[in-house]
C-alpha cells in the first residue's frame, strides 16, 4: 500500500492508496425496519414514504416493507446515540402517519457496568432479544464518546454473545464508559412497524323477519351483537376470535397513547362565567383566542370546552398557557397541548370545565396513533354506553374523549344495543382497527344466528340479517 503526504496551505495530507477505509467513514445501514398494514400484515399498498432530521442519512425502502437509512456512522453517531435526537416518520397515502422516535429509543441501549479501556466485552441493559436482535456478530456497536474532542467509537459484534446483556467486541475499547453511557447497534434493528388505516368505516345493520314466502319485516324486538373480533385478515382463517375489547372514541386520539397509558371514567362539570371564541380556529388549530381571560392561568392546564355541548364538534381542549396580560377581559391566544378536532368559529362558546371525579377503568392495551377512530382496552367492558375518559391524566399528554360502546353479546346478554329505525336498520359507531366481526343475533320468535361478517375497509360496510 503506497502512502503519500501532501502539504496544502500549511495543512498536511496523508493519502494511502487502496488502503482500508475506517469503520466511521464507511457507509452503513444505520435504521432498519419493516413497515406493513396492521390489518394485513403485509407491506402496504401505497408507496412508503420516510421522512428524517439527518441530512447526511439516505432513505432505502424495499418492495417487501423492509426500510431504513443509510449513512456514514461518523456522521450521525450523535443523533443515532442521544435519545430524542434521531426523527423519523412514516407515511404511506390512506395511514396514519407514525412516528418511529419511541422505537428507536427502546432500540438503543445504556452501559450497565462500567467499560474499562480494552475491555472487549460490553454489559447492556436492557437485555437484548434471544436471539440477538440488536447485536448479532457482525453488526456494528457505536459507542459514546466521553468529551466533546473524542469522537464516538465504531466497532462490530466479534462473536455470539454469551448472554442476552452481552456484546462481545472485535476492538477494545478505547477509553473508559461509565454506567450508563449510551450504546447503539448499526443498524438499529425496530421491530416491525404496523400502519394504522386513516378512515374509520360505518356499519350498517338492517334486521328483517321472514313473514310469509315472499314477504319481509321489520325485525322489531331484535337485538344483535359483537361477540368477538378478529384484528388481522392472516388470523380469521387460523385463530378464534378475541373479545371485543374496544370502543369508539370522539375525537380521534390526539396522541399516540403508550401501551400501558392509563384510562380513566371521568365526571366533567362546566364551571365560572362563559368565555367566546373571539377569532376563527381552523381545523388543527394549534391557539385558540379566546375573552375573558379572568380566572385563566397563564402558564396553562386549563380545560376549555369549546363550541355547543349538544353537537358533535363540541371538544374539550387543554391549555398549554398563554402570554399574561393586566386586562382581565382582554382576549389572549391560548396555546393548546393538542390540535383541535374540528373547525370553531367566533362567538363560539368556550366553558371553563372542571374534573368532578375519576376512576381508572384500565390501561391502553394495543398500540395507540394519534388519530385513531378506535381504543383497544379490557378495561372498557366497564364502561357504559357512552361515557367521558381520559388517557395519561394528571400528564402534559393528558387527553379527553367520549367513548362509545359497540352492540355486545356477552354469550348470556345483549348491551349497549341501537334502536333500530322503523325499517330495521340501525348505523353503528365507528369502526376501524378491526377485520373481522363474530356477530350474534337474536329475534324471540326465531332462532339465535352467528355471522362471522369481514370488513371491507376501503368503504362503507352494510350486513343483512334475515329471521326465517
Amino acid at each position: 500500500m503506497a502512502r503519500h503526504d501532501i502539504v496544502d496551505h500549511s495543512i498536511r495530507y496523508t493519502i494511502a492508496d487502496a488502503g482500508p477505509v475506517p469503520r466511521g467513514l464507511e457507509t452503513w445501514a444505520v435504521v432498519r425496519t419493516r413497515i406493513v398494514d396492521e390489518l394485513t400484515l403485509a407491506p402496504p399498498v401505497n408507496p412508503i414514504r420516510l421522512t428524517t432530521n439527518l441530512p447526511r442519512a439516505r432513505v432505502r425502502i424495499g418492495n417487501d416493507g423492509t426500510c431504513g437509512l443509510v449513512a456514514r456512522p461518523s456522521d450521525v453517531s450523535g443523533a443515532m446515540l442521544t435519545p430524542g435526537a434521531l426523527e423519523i416518520g412514516v407515511e404511506a397515502a390512506s395511514y396514519l402517519p407514525r412516528d418511529l422516535g419511541p422505537a428507536i429509543d427502546a432500540a438503543r441501549r445504556t452501559l450497565g457496568a462500567q467499560a474499562f479501556s480494552g475491555a472487549t466485552t460490553l454489559n447492556v441493559l436492557p437485555p437484548d432479544a434471544v436471539p440477538p436482535r440488536q447485536f448479532r456478530p457482525g453488526r456494528g456497536v457505536l459507542l459514546e464518546r466521553l468529551a466533546p474532542i473524542q469522537a464516538d467509537q465504531i466497532t462490530t459484534v466479534a462473536s455470539p454473545p454469551l448472554a442476552p446483556t452481552s456484546v462481545p467486541l472485535a476492538d477494545p475499547v478505547d477509553a473508559t464508559r461509565a454506567v450508563g453511557s449510551h450504546v447503539a447497534g448499526v443498524p438499529l434493528i425496530l421491530p416491525q412497524q404496523p400502519l394504522h388505516r386513516a378512515e374509520p368505516l360505518r356499519l350498517r345493520v338492517h334486521l328483517r323477519r321472514r313473514t310469509g314466502p315472499t314477504s319481509l319485516v321489520p325485525a322489531v324486538g331484535a337485538q344483535v351483537g359483537i361477540a368477538g373480533v378478529w384484528l388481522a385478515y392472516p388470523q380469521t382463517q387460523t385463530q378464534s376470535p378475541v373479545a371485543a375489547d374496544f370502543c369508539a372514541v370522539a375525537p380521534t386520539l390526539r396522541f399516540a397513547h403508550p401501551l400501558g397509558a392509563a384510562i380513566r371514567r371521568c365526571t366533567l362539570t362546566a364551571t365560572g362565567a362563559p368565555r367566546q371564541l373571539r377569532a376563527l380556529a381552523p381545523l388543527a388549530s394549534r391557539q385558540i383566542v379566546v375573552a375573558p381571560n379572568s380566572g385563566l392561568n397563564p402558564a396553562g392546564g386549563d380545560l376549555l370546552r369549546i363550541g355547543d355541548p349538544l353537537l358533535p364538534e363540541a371538544e374539550i381542549v387543554v391549555s398549554a398557557g398563554f402570554e399574561a396580560t393586566a386586562n382581565p377581559n382582554a382576549a389572549v391566544n391560548i396555546r393548546l397541548t393538542a390540535p383541535t378536532a374540528s373547525i370553531h368559529r367566533p362567538s363560539e362558546l368556550a366553558r371553563d370545565i372542571g374534573v368532578v371525579a375519576t376512576a381508572t377503568v384500565g390501561t391502553v392495551d394495543r398500540e395507540a396513533l394519534s388519530g385513531d377512530a378506535v381504543l383497544l382496552s379490557g378495561g372498557v367492558g366497564a364502561l357504559p354506553t357512552s361515557s367521558t375518559i381520559v388517557i395519561e391524566h394528571g400528564t402534559p399528554r393528558a387527553a379527553y374523549y367520549t367513548a362509545t360502546r359497540y352492540p355486545t353479546w356477552d354469550g348470556v346478554n345483549f348491551s349497549h344495543q341501537i334502536a333500530l329505525d322503523a325499517n330495521g336498520r340501525a348505523l353503528w359507531p365507528p369502526l376501524a382497527r378491526v377485520a373481522q366481526l363474530r356477530l350474534v343475533a337474536r329475534h324471540p320468535a326465531h332462532p339465535v344466528q352467528q355471522i362471522d361478517f369481514a370488513l371491507e375497509q376501503m368503504a362503507d360496510n352494510r350486513v343483512s340479517i334475515v329471521f326465517a
